[in-house]
């Protein structure tokens, strides 16, 4: 869901109604008076409406970062900063809300925003400080309101710099899942076709075995073979086989069901696994697909300008092994080859 669908994780709502919950403490306990309290809450609901309203009408759309969370953030801490030099008792309260309005900007924005915004309000803090020293005396609570300040000086750049090491590893870590998700990919993919390799059609055999094993769901498979492959490679080169692969290997992924599973079984063979098929419903498969890989037009690159593929099918029977179904459809590829190539024979099911 896009940034501008969900107005309710704004943090000037949340900071600023905590702010306001605190002012009412503050207000309950008779350190600030009614009209400051009603001022705080009055412009903090004008704040949270505003927000709102921009993201409930797509408003935040028009901003290159449609969070609004720069603007937000200022919202909130010069709310807090206004509170602070109007009602010196509030200070106390500063320090934490300010740390926790910048907590929700260290992972949105940019280092750059976030030295600007520590800038900022370090400064106009220490303002605060001054002003009230001015007007009251720089006595013991002039003191403890710079020993506050050092507090915060020390503890927001720690704070940001703790954010963007989590940050950073966070993208190393979704680099790092990328990373093998990709080498995962390759582990179980031909490199030159992009099917499934060898070892990976053994695994599908295996769950598709298990899954016949136990929910009685017939599956069958096709040996397919490109005819006199290696007389292409001879003749005409390695690059020109490839060529052949690859495209036969686009057509033959495209041409078959979602469920279906194809694979680089070796050299020119291929494997395709048909959970959910009989006998019957597999030769059907073939034979479309023999029939598509006949029409590949290879004029440009071979004299005879088609290719024809000699296909072997087998239905896997209950309880046998993997090996001795393989061989069931190898031993049809292999009378498909004898009988003349370009056609597909098929083993008995029973």
């Amino acid at each position: 869901m896009p940034p501008a669908s969900i107005p309710q994780i704004s943090p000037i709502s949340l900071i600023s109604l905590l702010y306001a919950m605190s002012m009412y403490a503050f207000y309950q306990q008779g350190f600030i008076g009614r009209a400051t309290f009603i001022t705080v809450a009055a412009v903090v609901l004008c704040f949270v409406v505003l927000f709102y309203c921009a993201f409930r009408f797509r408003l935040n759309a028009r901003f290159g970062d449609q969070s609004l969370m720069l603007p937000q953030i200022i919202a909130a801490l010069l709310i807090m900063l206004t509170v602070a030099y109007l009602e010196r008792a509030t200070q106390m309260a500063l320090v934490p809300f300010v740390l926790i309005a910048f907590s929700f900007g260290i992972f949105r924005l940019s280092t750059a925003s976030l030295i600007l915004l520590l800038v900022g309000c370090l400064t106009a803090f220490l303002g605060i400080i001054v002003l009230h020293a001015r007007a009251e005396g720089y006595g013991i609570e002039f003191r403890a309101d710079l020993m506050q300040w050092f507090v915060l000086a020390l503890t927001l750049p720690g704070m940001i710099l703790v954010g963007k090491q989590i940050q950073n590893l966070h993208q190393l870590l979704k680099a790092t899942r990328y990373q093998l998700e990709h080498y995962e990919e390759k582990s179980v993919r031909d490199e030159l076709t992009g099917l499934y390799n060898r070892r990976q059609l053994q695994t599908e055999l295996d769950r598709a075995k298990l899954q016949i094993d136990t929910l009685s769901i017939p599956f069958s498979i096709c040996l397919i073979d490109i005819d006199r492959f290696k007389e292409i490679n001879d003749n005409r080169g390695h690059l020109t086989g490839d060529t052949i692969l690859k495209e036969f290997s686009r057509v033959a992924r495209d041409s078959i069901r979602d469920t279906d599973i194809l694979g680089r079984y070796g050299g020119d063979e291929f494997m395709l696994i048909l959970p959910d098929t009989d006998l019957k419903g597999a030769v059907m498969h073939a034979e479309r697909l023999r029939v598509y890989a006949h029409f590949l037009d290879f004029q440009k690159i071979l004299p005879q300008k088609h290719i024809s593929l000699s296909i072997g099918v087998a239905q896997y029977r209950q309880g046998e092994k993997i090996n001795d179904l393989i061989s069931r459809a190898d031993a049809a590829l292999y009378q498909a080859k004898q009988l003349g190539r370009n056609r597909v024979e098929w083993a008995d099911a029973s």
